[in-house]
């Protein structure tokens, strides 16, 4: 022993031993990760495999064919095959060597006779080999051609309703999720004056556009008669629509007796359809219109020929009289001013 009491033979032995793991240590994380780049595992004979997810073939110009897209990395012989409860539905490609590159393969979801599967779920499978190598692997894939369906769709004019925001109210409700675009468009026309969406629309769940009057542009669009459009498609591109008028008229109004009788005239007072009312000496035109169909309720204009006489004068001292021999319900009165134009319902029933 020294003079501390430590023998230099046990360090000796203890520092050995140290040595001995540390090089022990350094050995496994060089087997570790050196090992693997020094014996690369060879690269699969395809690198990539894509395909459509959902697709519908029923000729409506709309996802109608699946793509599908292989990367052969390794020349060799690649089958590809639709299949159904473990039965091959069709061959795409027959079991030929390709070439090292992208394989781009088009499914029109028809059989080997020719006809348009039933919808559903289907596998595709991809089989490779080359040389002793192999590849086996599948995907899925979905044909929907079904389109879904709008359970609902309410639009209320706000010259027929109670005071509040947007000209026209409305409400869609979709029976099968979808996304949901809801435009408004002239009567007979193509082009769309405003839209909301296109935005996802859950089964059952209603989806509410309160729209101000007021096309994409941010300008007011012209008072009378637009059609709301809804139209709901899927993630295999089918769709449908259903469709209801609205008034645009910017003002709403009330027309009460102003005397006792069933010929009384009737006295007229207006507001804006927000809620505020127009000053007593606002100008306004006034007359009967034949009722043909009620805006939200039926297609078409819902004016018919002008029938009784008419008032022209301030707002304080609008009085109109009923034309004779036809009932209030089958007229609309019409108020028109400067602010807008009015559909009032004589007999109470909008």
């Amino acid at each position: 022993m020294d003079g501390t009491g430590r023998s230099p033979r046990r360090e000796r032995i203890v520092g050995g031993a140290i040595l001995a793991t540390m090089l022990g240590l350094f050995a496994y994380a060089l087997f570790i990760f050196v090992l693997p780049f020094a014996f690369p595992t060879p690269p699969p004979i395809i690198t990539r495999f894509q395909s459509t997810v959902v697709f519908s073939p029923n000729d409506d110009g709309r996802r109608d064919v699946a793509l599908i897209n292989i990367r052969v990395n390794e020349p060799g012989q690649v089958l590809l095959d639709i299949v159904s409860g473990g039965e091959t539905v069709t061959t795409l490609t027959g079991d030929q060597r390709r070439p090292r590159g992208w394989l781009r393969v088009r499914w029109d979801g028809r059989d080997d006779a020719g006809e348009v599967v039933a919808d559903g779920e289907y596998g595709i499978r991809l089989r490779a080999r080359s040389g002793d190598k192999r590849f086996n692997t599948s995907r899925k894939i979905t044909i929907d051609t079904t389109a879904p369906s709008i359970a609902r769709l309410r639009v209320v004019s706000a010259t027929l309703d109670d005071p509040g925001r947007g000209e026209c109210r409305v409400t869609a409700t979709a029976a099968d999720p979808g996304s949901l675009l809801l435009r408004v468009l002239r009567p007979g026309g193509t082009e769309v004056l405003a839209h909301r969406g296109p935005s996802p629309a859950a089964a059952g769940r209603a989806v509410r556009w309160r729209w101000d009057g007021r096309g994409d542009d941010g300008r007011p669009v012209a008072a009378g008669l637009h059609v709301v459009q809804a139209t709901l498609r899927d993630a295999a591109g089918n769709r449908s629509g259903r469709e209801a008028t609205c008034w645009v008229g910017r003002i709403a109004g009330e027309a009460r007796p102003a005397g006792s009788g069933p010929r009384a005239a009737l006295a007229v007072t207006l507001r804006l359809t927000s809620g505020a009312a127009l000053a007593p000496d606002t100008p306004v035109a006034l007359e009967f219109r034949r009722r043909l169909t009620t805006p939200g309720a039926g297609e078409g204009t819902p004016l018919g020929p002008r029938v009784g006489g008419r008032y022209r004068g301030p707002l304080s001292r609008a009085r109109i009289l009923p034309p004779a021999r036809i009932a209030r319900d089958d007229l609309w009165l019409v108020a028109r001013t400067a602010q807008g134009t009015a559909l009032i319902a004589p007999g109470g029933t909008p």
